[in-house]
C-alpha cells in the first residue's frame, strides 16, 4: 500500500497560477498521471494561522484514536466540543479531514484523516517566505 502524502508549502499567487497553467497544459497534452496533492499558503504566517498547534494535535488524535464522532474526539482531548467542531470544519475545508456518517442513532460523523504523511516545505530562497518567518 502506498503512502498518502500531502505537500504543504509557501507559494505566491503568481507561482500558484503558473502551477495551475502547467497542470492544465499537461492534461491538455494527454498526461493523466496523478500528481501528489498540495496545499499552499502565501506566507509562513498564514500557514501558522491555519495549521495551528491545536489543529495539528487534532489530526494526530484522529489518526491515533479513530473516534466515532467529533463529540467523542473532543472528550478524548479534553477540549470544548464547539472548538473541536470549528477546527474540524476548517480541516475539512482544507481537505485534510473527511467526516463519514456512521450508522445508528443521531447524526454522528466520524472524522478521518485523508493522508498518512504531511510534508511541509519552506523554500528559504523566497524573500516573502523568509520575511514572514
Amino acid at each position: 500500500m502506498s503512502t498518502r502524502r500531502l505537500n504543504i508549502g509557501i507559494r505566491t499567487s503568481a507561482e500558484r497560477s503558473g502551477a495551475l497553467r502547467e497542470a492544465m497544459r499537461r492534461v491538455a497534452g494527454g498526461d493523466r498521471a496523478q500528481q501528489e496533492p498540495g496545499l499552499y499558503f502565501e506566507t509562513v504566517e498564514e500557514l501558522r494561522q491555519i495549521l495551528t498547534e491545536k489543529r495539528m494535535e487534532l489530526l494526530l488524535a484522529i489518526t491515533r484514536h479513530r473516534a466515532t464522532s467529533v463529540h467523542q474526539l473532543a472528550g478524548l482531548l479534553g477540549r470544548d466540543y464547539k472548538n473541536v467542531s470549528t477546527d474540524i470544519t476548517m480541516l475539512e475545508r482544507l481537505g485534510l479531514v473527511r467526516l463519514e456518517a456512521k450508522a445508528g442513532k443521531g447524526r454522528a460523523q466520524a472524522p478521518t484523516v485523508q493522508y498518512d504523511e504531511i510534508q511541509i516545505t519552506i523554500d528559504l530562497r523566497q524573500p516573502r517566505a523568509v520575511r514572514a518567518a
